[in-house]
């Protein structure tokens, strides 16, 4: 799980760094074309037999996916890969509403003081507290919300037979859903011309969601949902790493405090989980 969260706290990075020379559209289409495509030749050792409730779930975590991958790449447009890693992580929040909602029972002290401490943290991480563009923030909510549901969703359909064929469902229907937004708004299917986006679009693609969504589907039945969400937190740390070698954002102190106020909530909650 944390090595999935590498891989997509460093997209925040590729993602800004493809999107100076096409466009969001493409750029998703793109990036699941090759993770389509990469996943191709592993059919030929471990087929997949369809069926009616598999492609069913499939598709389900597919939309989800759509709407938080759209939803914070078009925010990523008009904010900054630190304030989208930030605004992300209110996820955690959607994730204790969730529960709340699921379980019929308020979330205990506990877990309400450690995710407040994590994205106390959070914030202090991404120094981002700034004003800017409103509607770059509601789309990275939206993701935020997507994401929290897309890792309960997931904790109900994931076994230890499915994990590649619904990895390979959603890419499926990402590259369709973006081909076909593509088409709606006139886009263009023009090839990248700069080696840097090639690179981002690659990365991207199978790091960032082939491997990284099956990592996911494997590592959370043996997490569960909570606890999966709890360490999902290190995504922006990286990413935070990543935009300062790679695009010379800022660290400062309250960096530094955060990414510790992050790590030691982790850690109390896995010693928890294991007591428990």
């Amino acid at each position: 799980m944390i090595l999935a969260t590498v891989f997509w706290g460093a997209g925040f990075f590729f993602t800004k760094l493809a999107l100076q020379e096409i466009s969001s559209t493409a750029f998703l289409f793109f990036r699941y074309s090759v993770a389509t495509i990469s996943l191709l030749p592993i059919l030929a050792f471990y087929p997949i037999s369809l069926n009616k409730k598999l492609l069913k779930q499939g598709i389900n975590l597919g939309l989800l996916q759509i709407g938080l991958m759209f939803s914070q790449t078009l925010g990523l447009e008009t904010i900054s890969a630190s304030l989208s890693g930030f605004l992300t992580g209110f996820y955690i929040v959607f994730v204790l509403i969730i529960r709340f909602i699921i379980n019929k029972q308020m979330p205990s002290v506990f877990d309400i003081v450690t995710s407040l401490i994590c994205l106390g943290g959070l914030g202090l991480l991404t120094h981002s507290f700034e004003q800017t563009g409103t509607l770059g923030i509601v789309y990275t909510l939206v993701c935020a919300l997507c994401m929290a549901i897309y890792i309960y969703v997931l904790d109900r359909y994931s076994t230890s037979d499915n994990a590649f064929a619904l990895t390979f469902l959603q890419m499926v229907s990402l590259v369709v859903f973006a081909g076909f937004v593509l088409i709606l708004t006139n886009g263009t299917f023009q090839l990248p011309s700069q080696l840097n986006t090639w690179v981002a679009i690659i990365f991207c693609g199978i790091g960032g969601s082939s491997l990284a969504y099956w990592l996911q589907n494997k590592a959370q039945r043996d997490l569960g949902a909570f606890k999966t969400s709890v360490i999902l937190m290190l995504e922006p740390v990286f990413g935070t790493i990543f935009a300062y070698f790679g695009l010379g954002e800022q660290l400062y102190l309250t960096s530094y405090i955060g990414i510790g106020m992050i790590l030691g909530s982790i850690a109390i909650i896995n010693w928890r989980l294991k007591e428990a």
